[in-house]
């Protein structure tokens, strides 16, 4: 008796924490926000940055064709098996 009381408080405590941190969200998705800010995964709306960050314009295209290449060579040689015998 006394084990299932512990287990129901301790149950009620922790769908109380639960309730609560729903409840001191200040969004729950962009659209909760103004117009000049996002809902971030902090649950806070937080503004647009002022410019946006650019990547350095990196191509991918040479990485691509060596793993391409790399898995074409491994099956032709899982394929015909190790030709240095």
């Amino acid at each position: 008796m006394a084990l299932a009381t512990v287990a129901v408080i301790l149950a009620l405590v922790v769908l109380g924490m639960f309730l609560l941190n729903i409840a001191t969200r200040e969004c729950q998705s962009n659209r909760d926000c103004s117009d000049s800010a996002y809902c971030g995964t902090d649950y806070e709306c937080h503004g647009y940055p002022q410019q946006a960050i650019r990547s350095s314009g990196a191509s991918l295209l040479t990485p691509a064709f060596i793993f391409g290449g790399s898995i074409i060579i491994a099956a032709y040689i899982f394929k015909n098996g190790n030709q240095s015998k």
